[in-house]
């Protein structure tokens, strides 16, 4: 059975492994992505950083056996402005522009909304506060 923690765990894993990926080379990630246009490495930089934080703020709240609900939802509200802000950037092409590119970004985007959805729905099922 999926729980809570594990979900909340397997998302501060990827935003561990994105962190890492962005801050240790963040021009191949960008040419990953952008080919001739890429983004700047300050973006993958600063993204880095926040994904860090993110990843392990994410395991220490799931370290507890009923995390607070208002910190699923702030986890959930930023694995939805992910999906959005990669949505945005895919219309527009910007940044995210080379074939490869377009599907990893597609297929991360999936995976941090599935991330974002059950975080709530198991969140919700554990009951009250």
């Amino acid at each position: 059975m999926i729980t809570l923690k594990t979900v909340m765990r397997a998302n501060a894993a990827s935003c561990i492994i994105f962190a890492l990926i962005f801050l240790l080379n963040p021009a191949a990630t960008a040419a990953f992505l952008g080919g001739e246009i890429p983004a700047p490495d300050l973006v993958f930089l600063i993204l880095g950083a926040v994904l860090m934080f993110n990843g392990l703020h994410l395991m220490w709240v799931s370290s507890n056996p009923m995390p607070n609900k208002l910190w699923v939802l702030y986890f959930s509200f930023g694995d939805f402005l992910w999906v959005i802000a990669t949505a945005v950037l895919l219309i527009l092409g910007i940044w995210i522009t080379t074939g490869i590119g377009i599907i990893a970004s597609m297929v991360v985007a999936i995976v941090v909304g599935t991330f974002g959805v059950l975080q709530m729905m198991k969140r919700k099922a554990m009951g009250c506060c």
